[in-house]
């Protein structure tokens, strides 16, 4: 079968022939159908402290279809459709307990998502509901990080929701603080391509993010933020969330800025706000995902904007890192690549 591979920061990421897996006595053996291009394919292969181990196979948003299971496998069979929560841990410590395997000592990251087949533990699954599709079951794991971050900052219904750029993790701050009953959403965004998706996704307003006039943002949102959420990246981002939020307000970083952040604790203090840091989320937040997804009247579908097959990644790839305005992308490895 075919999978990309990281081969470090300066090299291409590469399409590479492996031996197909086969799925142990608790696995299932998953037909890839769609894989989304998460920003950390991009930032955690650049070259940071926090890169992707050398030689690691990449891509964790995925879904398929179950061709093969193991034989302690139950309440799966071949030709069910899932998506999988991709992390796994020890299922008895208190991390586990809490849904959160990410912070178990022996967590495995179930990556490879960008390939033909997966072979991935049958607890990690989730079954699809018959009508959701792949493609929105592949954006179950990056859009069920907004509903973390928001539930973490104690969102309740009724608050004024801001937030700070326009890609995927900005999408699903403004599809989850919809769902969840905000007063008012608000995107600051330099991306007028983007408008369009933040505003059927939940957005009542998407302003310049570069907007002199702090009293317009205020009448857009019909007061100052409850919540400001931070999900651009770049140093002096946190700070500017922290300068929108209302004094008493949460402010959230989901930029995941890999560069020292400069702020000065008293401003902080002097609004007595909240600062939260989330990362992914539990796996109950992710079943919700779904079922928010099969149930509800958005179609988060909206914020793909191109599909591509397997063998395309590594030039797809080279045009993101070069700046090509995308949203969500994704990989089908049934599809053929395009020809010119």
């Amino acid at each position: 079968m075919r999978v990309a591979i990281f081969n470090g920061p300066q090299t291409p990421i590469t399409i590479e022939q492996v031996a197909d897996p086969r799925p142990g006595a608790d696995e299932l053996l998953i037909r890839v159908r769609r894989c989304g291009v998460c920003g950390s394919d991009l930032s955690m292969t650049s070259g940071s402290a926090f890169d992707y181990p050398i030689g690691c196979r990449l891509g964790h948003e995925y879904a398929g279809e179950v061709i093969e299971t193991g034989k302690a496998v139950t309440g799966f069979r071949i030709g069910d459709r899932v998506t999988c929560f991709p992390q796994a841990g020890c299922g008895t410590c208190d991390q586990c307990r809490r849904g959160r395997p990410i912070f178990c000592t022996q967590c495995r990251f179930l990556a490879g998502g960008f390939a033909d087949y997966i072979a991935i533990p049958y607890q990690s699954a989730v079954l699809l509901p018959p009508d959701l599709s792949f493609a929105d079951a592949a954006l179950a794991e990056p859009m069920a990080c907004g509903l973390r971050a928001l539930r973490l900052a104690g969102m309740r219904g009724g608050e004024r929701v801001m937030v700070l750029g326009a890609g995927s993790m900005a999408i699903a701050l403004v599809y989850w603080a919809r769902v969840l009953g905000a007063a008012s959403v608000l995107a600051l965004a330099r991306s007028s391509h983007r408008r369009d998706t933040l505003m059927a996704l939940g957005a009542d307003a998407v302003c310049d993010f570069d907007t002199e006039d702090p009293g317009a943002l205020t009448r857009a949102l019909g007061g100052p933020p409850d919540i400001v959420a931070e999900c651009i990246g770049k140093p002096g981002m946190l700070g500017k969330a922290i300068g929108h939020v209302a004094p008493g307000g949460a402010v959230i970083c989901m930029g995941m800025c890999m560069q020292p952040e400069a702020l000065t604790p008293a401003v902080c203090a002097f609004k007595e706000i909240r600062l939260y840091f989330p990362v992914a989320y539990s796996s109950g937040e992710f079943l919700e995902t779904v079922k928010a997804f099969n149930e509800g009247s958005m179609n988060p579908e909206l914020m793909i904007s191109d599909v591509i097959a397997l063998d395309e990644l590594p030039a797809m790839v080279g045009k993101m890192r070069a700046g090509l305005k995308t949203l969500k992308v994704h990989v089908d490895p049934t599809l053929e690549p395009a020809h010119d």
